[in-house]
């Protein structure tokens, strides 16, 4: 069996509003995203760190016939899901629209984004690889956005922002593989 690499040229996300994103087990998690936005071409990186239930001990009185402390383990609630990409800012809003809404008209000429409103989307946001043979995708549903940083970076200057969006472990999905 050959080991398969993924590489940055097969990964596409997709960014949505939650409200049209309906995850079930009827099919693939890539299927869901048909009226999402992909941000392929303007991603640098994305990092997922989904969260697993931690343990803590608890001693209790006495010792095992081994002569150990007796004592038991209690599995902790899962955290947040987090996951954190930068985009390289294109000269369009396709991001901010995802992210923050319809904006602000401001007069004829602009559009205002305000990341910092309560009403601010929730998002939904897949991530899929896919060569034809082989895919894996990880989405996440009822995320929101807790970091949005733009900034202007060296001295190619490209300009860019780091989001971060963050769902409850019941709100994400993956990885999943196709057979």
């Amino acid at each position: 069996m050959a080991v398969k690499v993924w590489h940055a040229s097969e990964a596409v996300i997709k960014l949505d509003a939650a409200s049209s994103v309906t995850i079930t087990t009827s099919a693939a998690l890539d299927t869901f995203f048909s009226s999402g936005t992909a941000i392929q071409g303007i991603a640098k990186d994305i990092s997922i760190k989904q969260s697993i239930p931690d343990v803590d001990k608890i001693d209790l009185l006495g010792t095992d016939s081994s002569g150990y402390q007796n004592a038991e383990l209690e599995k902790k609630p899962a955290g947040l899901t987090e996951v954190t990409m930068t985009l390289v800012l294109p000269g369009d809003e396709v991001s901010a629209i995802e992210l923050f809404g319809a904006g602000t008209a401001i007069s004829t000429t602009h559009t205002r984004y305000s990341p910092g409103l309560v009403a601010s989307q929730t998002i939904a946001m897949l991530l899929n690889l896919d060569d034809t043979a082989d895919e894996v995708n990880f989405a996440g549903t009822n995320m929101k956005v807790t970091q949005y940083d733009p900034k202007v970076t060296g001295a190619d200057g490209h300009f860019e922002v780091a989001i971060t969006l963050k769902c409850l472990p019941r709100d994400f999905y993956g990885p999943e593989f196709k057979d």
